[in-house]
């Protein structure tokens, strides 16, 4: 009764996501325990490889493309009752999996002596469902600043003090721009997960009932002196040529003229330290549209991310979880959380961490990379780690929980474009913002029928 509940919910949640197409699902085999993942690159292979020497099952990796992708892969394996055992889900959809009603708690399966109360506080806690695990914690990170300290030596800026708050990044990007040693002082892809760092760190929920976790959001809290606040500062500094507008998402255009010294600071997640270190020193890989001849090489700085508020309360979980097929055997439950257990051991995730620039969940991990010197060396990853371990827990720093997260996402994203480039005043885009959030909120909860 269960996976049939869960195969009618799967597609009509995939029309309400607005991208309800057929995806092609092969056929599962049941002799061996599958993960599907969103993870490119060195990445990708690294997790491939960690999954192959995993002894407790016959198990493959199988990278089935962006988070979007591997959501909509989902949604058709569900319908087509070839779930796989493992699959990593964007933290931004966790409500639209938890409402197919086809995953089962992760924490069940974990063995007895797995020492969940070593997973780091800050990051577990945006998983649990009713006090329980539902996900395994995995691929996570949050979002910090990044900058040119050339450029700021060239400003006459302290090349070791970065920008703290909304102000302050106001106030270098402008001494950058007239200096002449960049075009413009700040950069980031427009995506939500950057506006929802600024209402976390000032404590703002940006939708009711808890951000999504006291219940099923009905609004967004966007016009308020906060949001005003905000969308103003952003509408100012692109107006004045500080900040640079890459689009829609465009992660790698950010990360682009960032490195080619177009602009002197960049916002971006802790999950690109390595690329963007080894970026700095002239090494470009497998970039598009950047080679090393675009790149002189800088030294980078790193800092916390800029706070709206004076007070920083602290930042939203980014990444990814692992949730569980709740189709499976008794046999296959047992492999599959020996598998979380042996991802989420200390060893492999000091290996992930090292390896792909994530941080690890475990807290005895980051006791032993402590331990070897590894954060002394490696600067930049302990502004990410500074960062994390500093942010307290409450209802605004748990990312919002909401079914229908990609349409929430884009329209805040529209909206936002429309403001900072004139179509519409802050106040006018807000309230078209918070319109146009009810109308999904309310759609998704008619066709999930709650």
């Amino acid at each position: 009764m269960l996976k049939a509940t869960g195969a009618v919910t799967a597609a009509g949640l995939a029309g309400c996501m607005g991208n309800g197409e057929d995806a092609d699902v092969d056929e599962v085999d049941d002799e061996v325990l599958t993960a599907w993942h969103a993870m490119g690159g060195g990445s990708g292979e690294l997790l491939d490889d960690m999954v192959e020497r995993f002894e407790g099952a016959d198990s493959e990796s199988e990278y089935q493309g962006s988070y979007e992708d591997i959501l909509n892969s989902l949604f058709g394996a569900i319908e087509a009752d070839q779930i796989p055992d493992v699959v990593m889900i964007d933290g931004l959809h966790n409500q639209q999996v938890l409402d197919t009603e086809a995953m089962q708690s992760a924490e069940s399966l974990l063995p007895d002596d797995y020492p969940t109360d070593d997973l780091v506080d800050t990051v577990q806690d945006f998983f649990r469902v009713d006090g329980e695990l539902f996900s395994m914690p995995f691929n996570n990170s949050n979002a910090i600043l990044y900058y040119n300290k050339d450029a700021y030596e060239e400003a006459g800026l302290d090349p070791d003090q970065p920008p703290e708050t909304l102000e302050e990044v106001r106030e270098h990007s402008e001494a950058l721009v007239d200096s002449g040693a960049v075009n413009y002082g700040i950069t980031w892809p427009n995506h939500v997960w950057f506006v929802e760092t600024w209402y976390s760190l000032a404590d703002e929920l940006i939708l009711d009932n808890e951000n999504g976790h006291d219940g099923a959001p009905t609004t967004m809290h966007a016009e308020t002196d906060f949001a005003e606040d905000l969308w103003s500062w952003w509408r100012d500094l692109y107006e004045d040529d500080l900040y640079l507008n890459p689009g829609i998402e465009a992660w790698d255009e950010a990360r682009n003229a960032f490195l080619a010294g177009e602009v002197g600071i960049k916002l971006d997640s802790t999950a690109a330290v390595e690329s963007t270190v080894s970026g700095a020193e002239g090494d470009i890989e497998d970039e598009e549209d950047l080679d090393e001849d675009d790149v002189d090489g800088f030294e980078l700085g790193t800092g916390l991310y800029p706070s709206p508020t004076e007070d920083r309360t602290g930042v939203v979980i980014g990444g990814a979880s692992l949730f569980v097929s709740g189709n499976m055997d008794d046999q296959r439950e047992e492999e599959v959380g020996d598998l979380l257990a042996y991802l989420g051991s200390v060893e492999n995730q000091i290996e992930w961490h090292q390896g792909s620039g994530y941080y690890p969940i475990r807290g005895e991990s980051i006791d032993e990379l402590e331990d070897e010197g590894w954060f002394e060396d490696e600067p930049h990853y302990a502004t990410a780690f500074e960062q994390l371990l500093e942010s307290e827990t409450t209802p605004a720093t748990r990312r919002m929980l909401v079914g229908p997260a990609r349409e929430v996402q884009l329209t805040i994203q529209e909206e936002s474009q429309q403001i900072f480039s004139g179509g519409v005043s802050v106040e006018e885009g807000l309230a078209n913002m918070k319109e146009d959030v009810e109308e999904e909120l309310d759609r998704y909860s008619r066709v999930a029928g709650e």
